[in-house]
């Protein structure tokens, strides 16, 4: 019920008209030397990289080596990266980015008139807090299209993975955009479908049967999709049949949470073998459910949010003064929404124990989940859920770009890998806090620093608040 609540009203706050923001003025393609550094590669191997100098010619790291041995071009553009650290760029692995098709379907308006619909608004949020690529959970065709846009440079994004969802002939969402299945015959299709418009993942719902289910599967199986999602059939109790070959992915720690009348702790180890058999992973989406339980028991809080900012005013207007969350203020509602929070942690502290994959994600666009800022808030979350802060990084980088099988391209910091990279003023092993603290930004080799991020930041939210 959470669930199909928050991405209802995801949607309506992620389909307003998008304004767009100034392009940063950092230039794509030059050499880009940063000195003194401090790399933290993420690597398999680990370890911390001290004092090292990183090269990087046309938007890939060409050399990484000792401060003092290093070279590089007398006329390349040299950062001083004295005190400072050099990440992998940060990936949220539960996002949902509005379009044109959700507004007409959803928020029943007309489109808007050309020129006032610009997608950049949608992105700057994740380029400025340092996430260089998402996980777009609810795709469309119209996501093709962003993304590539994003991939020529005609705006300013991170990568976008694209999962279109499959659901029952109930769905929550409408058709065009969530395909409909109600028997095996139409999961099928529905693959079919996915398939020929071009997605490499879908992503199953909750309201489908275990037939249906089955066969979606099976059909993505064959043709080389992989399925992700929620668990079908919420509250009826998980058995192992969910869980087989070709399911990679559930996309929310509540999922497990929601497969019994009550969220059931003594459960966990169950759902961590059955998962860790079938080499299924989890997204967390710790910091949703802590947003929901928070908004439920203190509606006013919402008043206070400056990240809130970075939506159109109408769209900040339904989160703070119509959120549906707010409307939840009974007793047991709040007690319910606070079981899964509790819940939430032991799962994914027992997941990673377990050796299952772990990937960060916020699902970004709910109500009070804010595009970029949430996944810092998922890092803190994971934190006080006992995950090791390097555990938490591996999830957002090396992890996460190995599940989406783009591990050769980025994800770590290594020779040859795109440069999509995040400079820190602090060390995140120390404090997983630190992450917040970004000297800059670099996008496929693009360089914008502090000063550029802030003024793309402010004219979005000055913009918004106008």
């Amino acid at each position: 019920m959470l669930r199909c609540l928050a991405f209802l009203a995801m949607i309506a706050l992620a389909t307003a008209p998008l304004a767009a923001s100034p392009p940063a003025r950092a230039a794509a393609g030059e050499t880009l030397v940063i000195e003194n550094v401090t790399v933290i590669p993420m690597t398999k191997e680990g370890g911390v990289l001290p004092n090292r100098t990183v090269v990087i010619e046309g938007g890939r790291i060409v050399s990484i080596a000792h401060a003092a041995d290093a070279g590089g071009p007398k006329d390349a553009n040299r950062i001083d990266g004295t005190g400072k650290w050099l990440v992998p760029g940060f990936s949220d692995m539960h996002v949902h980015i509005g379009n044109e098709r959700m507004l007409r379907l959803l928020a029943r308006s007309p489109v808007p008139e050309d020129g006032t619909a610009n997608m950049q608004d949608a992105f700057t949020p994740y380029i400025v807090n340092g996430v260089l690529q998402v996980f777009d959970l609810a795709a469309m065709p119209e996501t093709v299209g962003q993304r590539i846009a994003i991939e020529s440079g005609r705006i300013l994004g991170p990568h976008v993975a694209m999962a279109t969802m499959i659901d029952s002939n109930d769905p929550v969402l409408p058709f065009g955009i969530t395909h409909s299945a109600g028997s095996p015959a139409q999961g099928r299709q529905a693959v079919k479908d996915a398939a020929a418009d071009g997605f490499e993942f879908v992503k199953v719902y909750g309201h489908l049967d275990l037939p249906t289910f089955t066969a979606i599967v099976e059909e993505a199986r064959a043709r080389n999709i992989r399925v992700v999602g929620h668990i079908p059939q919420r509250g009826e109790g998980i058995t192992e049949a969910f869980f087989k070959p070709g399911y990679d992915l559930v996309v929310h720690a509540e999922e497990f949470a929601q497969q019994t009348r009550s969220p059931d702790v003594a459960a966990i180890p169950s759902y961590v073998e059955m998962a860790s058999k079938n080499r299924t992973a989890l997204v967390t989406t710790l910091t949703a459910n802590d947003r929901i339980a928070q908004i439920a028991r203190d509606p006013d809080s919402l008043a206070s949010r400056e990240d809130l900012y970075v939506l159109p005013p109408q769209l900040y207007d339904l989160s703070v003064n119509s959120n549906p969350y707010a409307a939840q203020s009974s007793e047991g509602y709040i007690a319910y929404a606070q079981s899964i929070v509790d819940f939430n942690g032991p799962l994914v502290r027992a997941f990673a124990q377990g050796g299952i994959p772990v990937l960060t994600g916020t699902d970004a666009g709910i109500p009070g989940v804010a595009p970029g800022f949430s996944l810092h808030d998922e890092f803190e979350a994971l934190a006080q859920a006992g995950l090791d802060n390097r555990l938490i990084l591996e999830g957002s980088t090396r992890l996460a770009a190995e599940f989406l099988g783009v591990e050769d391209d980025r994800g770590t910091i290594a020779v040859g890998k795109r440069a999509d990279l995040v400079l820190l003023d602090a060390d995140p092993f120390e404090d997983i806090a630190n992450t917040r603290q970004i000297a800059a930004v670099i996008r496929d080799g693009r360089y914008l620093d502090r000063e550029e991020l802030d003024a793309l930041l402010a004219d979005l939210v000055a913009r918004n608040r106008r």
